[in-house]
């Protein structure tokens, strides 16, 4: 583990005529230094998905689901998804682990919107914050750009969440709408803020 020294001498604690500060030792994050594999979803990752959409319904309004999900409902969702398709899934992988995901799913259930997907991403709590979230989503819209059935990309960002809104913003989508007050959830009413992204089209 690396190390940060804040001495003059860090063999000694002091000097003639010179009082030293020990050495004050710092470990650096470990998450810094995983290596992070972005890759297509695999029915193996549906526990680790299943766990980190739970942590979110249970913990925060980031998502209007309210109901835990089970390993079952997991496996049932991941039948959707195909490699070349509208609805495709990414994940993040840091060190053999399951760090997150982006999905693109149906955004509505008449078919005339069906040119249309709606996007979501999750992160594993401790993996936020580390650019993680900007790989795979990134490469979730790269993977929609090459597919002619896809034409716009949507995503809704429950308010106020300032990091979603800063990678939507970094990823190239543009603001569409305003829910206002469009859900609630913990007691209380919640605006949700619609993004689009044109996927160059």
């Amino acid at each position: 583990m690396a190390e940060l020294v804040d001495a003059l001498d860090s063999k000694s604690s002091s000097r003639e005529g010179v009082r030293v500060r020990p050495p004050l030792r710092v470990p650096l994050q470990p998450s810094f230094f995983m290596e992070t594999l972005i890759r297509r979803g695999r029915e193996s990752d549906m526990p680790a998905l299943r766990d980190i959409i739970n942590h979110y319904i249970k913990n925060s309004i980031v998502t209007f689901e309210m109901v835990e999900m089970s390993l079952e409902n997991r496996k049932t969702w991941f039948t959707q998804f195909s490699e070349d398709g509208r609805y495709q899934l990414f994940v993040a992988e840091r060190d053999g682990e399951v760090a997150g995901y982006a999905a693109s799913l149906r955004f509505h259930q008449r078919p005339a919107y069906a040119p249309s997907v709606m996007t979501s991403i999750y992160l594993h709590p401790d993996h936020v914050g580390h650019g993680v979230g900007g790989r795979v989503y990134a490469t979730l819209l790269d993977e929609l750009k090459k597919v002619e059935d896809v034409h716009r990309a949507y995503g809704l960002v429950v308010l106020p969440n300032p990091g979603s809104e800063k990678l939507h913003d970094k990823l190239g989508f543009q603001i569409a709408g305003l829910l206002h007050e469009g859900g609630h959830k913990f007691g209380e009413y919640h605006d949700v803020r619609i993004y689009e992204h044109r996927l160059g089209k």
